[in-house]
């Protein structure tokens, strides 16, 4: 017969496993998101963005797309 008292319930470890994995998506999604807003207020970055746009609907009217 097994000990008892060393007897974790698969349940258990099942929801603290998911408990964690939610936890890591949180954090990785807060820190993504600030990442990004810190990003955006990049006047460099706003400026690549800009230009990349531009050509991408200048090529689309001219028919290159």
């Amino acid at each position: 017969m097994a000990d008892r008292s060393t007897y974790r319930d698969p349940t258990f470890d099942e929801v603290a496993r998911r408990e964690e994995a939610e936890q890591r998506a949180a954090t990785r999604a807060a820190k993504r998101a600030e990442y990004l807003a810190t990003r955006r207020a990049d006047p460099i970055y706003r400026r690549m963005r800009a230009r990349r746009i531009r050509r991408l609907v200048a090529a689309a009217m001219s028919g290159q797309c």
